[in-house]
């Protein structure tokens, strides 16, 4: 699932043809000039503060995180989430369990990221 939030606070979510598709496939003209990678792999929300964006677009996993999906695209050269990602976030540290299902994860993300994405959104 991708989501991309828009300057009302909500969000679309779109499905791609392929991972790069993700990057590739943009809906706005200047693109998304912020990327964000969920896993619990990825550096803790709590120490993180978000740059300035016009667009950002945000990456769930499934349940085995987002490392299958990367390296399951062959025309992506690089398979390190965290040279992909302007992001490569924990949004929910100390989940104490395995997986979280993607739904779940979307709310629990939007949530943990809804100050940040607010207060240097868009213009």
């Amino acid at each position: 699932a991708v989501v991309s939030t828009q300057s009302t606070g909500g969000y679309r979510v779109r499905l791609a043809d392929s991972f790069s598709g993700t990057f590739t496939e943009c809906s706005y003209k200047e693109g998304y000039d912020l990327t964000i990678g969920t896993s619990d792999k990825g550096d803790s929300i709590d120490t993180t503060k978000i740059r300035h964006f016009r667009h950002v677009l945000i990456f769930l996993g499934g349940l085995q995180g987002l490392e299958p999906a990367i390296e399951s695209d062959e025309s992506l050269k690089e398979t390190d989430p965290r040279t992909l990602f302007d992001y490569y976030l924990n949004t929910c540290p100390s989940q104490g369990s395995r997986t979280i299902r993607t739904e779940e994860a979307l709310m629990i993300t939007l949530t943990a990221l809804r100050q940040q994405l607010s207060t240097n959104g868009m213009d």
